[in-house]
């Protein structure tokens, strides 16, 4: 680490602008992770940008439909479901869905927002989770899945980029001539993944369903009930997870692994007498 104090040193800004950043790898990845914690803060005054790293262009079961048209469409349904939720802007970086490589460019993308909006907290896919199985023992007719492998590549870019690319000035110097200043997260919360954060949803996992529902290209509007009442199970399970692990009286639930990264110092009280 360089001396802060040094002639010509940069400040590394800790200050934040937005609330959360939520950065997922395809379209409606942010909604599976977080819509109904992001429609709650969102409906308390709080600021959220989603991004999303590819263009989506491998989410369809029709191989001869124009990667262009799938990627526009998509687009058009992610912000017609961040419009349900309130969320302030949606950015699309559009790389190549199937394809995501941890890389100096991808890292440089998410440095570039992450400096342009500071979020205090951002959220995004578990990189260390490459299996979701039960044990074929205790439910032999249960499946499990393995972990998209852009998901897996989202998590590290991320990762990267919050440390030590965003925060550190000598990390791409050219954003620094767009105004794009230095910055530190505070928290990182990862979804997919073990929790140990939950936040109570109970008033926003219909809202998560109804923008769920936008994304008409990968839901058959006949199944609207199916996906509200899958939404509810899946929240009613964490809802208990919560209630197991940290004694929590909730409904539904979203689960997350939350880490901190900076503690803001306490404000310091001014001496008696010293007061402004």
């Amino acid at each position: 680490m360089g001396d802060r104090t040094a002639a010509g040193a940069v400040e590394m800004i800790t200050t934040p602008e937005f609330e959360a950043m939520v950065i997922g790898a395809h379209p409606d990845d942010n909604d599976f992770g977080t819509a109904a914690t992001s429609a709650l803060w969102a409906s308390q005054g709080k600021k959220v940008v989603w991004v999303v790293m590819t263009d989506g262009s491998e989410g369809s079961e029709i191989p001869d439909q124009p990667d262009e048209e799938l990627m526009l469409l998509r687009e058009r349904e992610q912000r017609a479901a961040a419009e349900v939720y309130g969320i302030t802007a949606v950015e699309f970086l559009r790389n190549r869905d199937g394809h995501l490589v941890n890389t100096e460019d991808t890292r440089r993308q998410v440095v570039r927002l992450i400096r342009k909006y500071r979020p205090r907290v951002v959220f995004t896919h578990d990189p260390t989770r490459h299996i979701f199985a039960p044990d074929p023992d205790e439910n032999p007719n249960a499946t499990g899945y393995l972990n998209h492998p852009d998901h897996r590549a989202t998590g590290n870019i991320v990762l990267d980029s919050i440390f030590p690319f965003a925060g550190n000035p000598r990390s791409f110097r050219e954003l620094l001539a767009e105004g794009l200043q230095p910055y530190r997260v505070h928290e990182v919360y990862f979804f997919g993944t073990e929790s140990n954060t939950y936040v109570n949803v109970s008033e926003t996992i219909d809202v998560k369903s109804e923008g769920l529902m936008r994304h008409a290209s990968q839901f058959n509007p006949e199944d609207r009930e199916k996906l509200f009442e899958r939404m509810r199970e899946r929240a009613a399970i964490v809802a208990k997870e919560a209630r197991e692990k940290k004694g929590l009286d909730i409904q539904y639930a979203e689960g997350f692994r939350r880490v901190k990264i900076h503690v803001p110092p306490e404000p310091k009280t001014p001496a008696p007498g010293n007061e402004e």
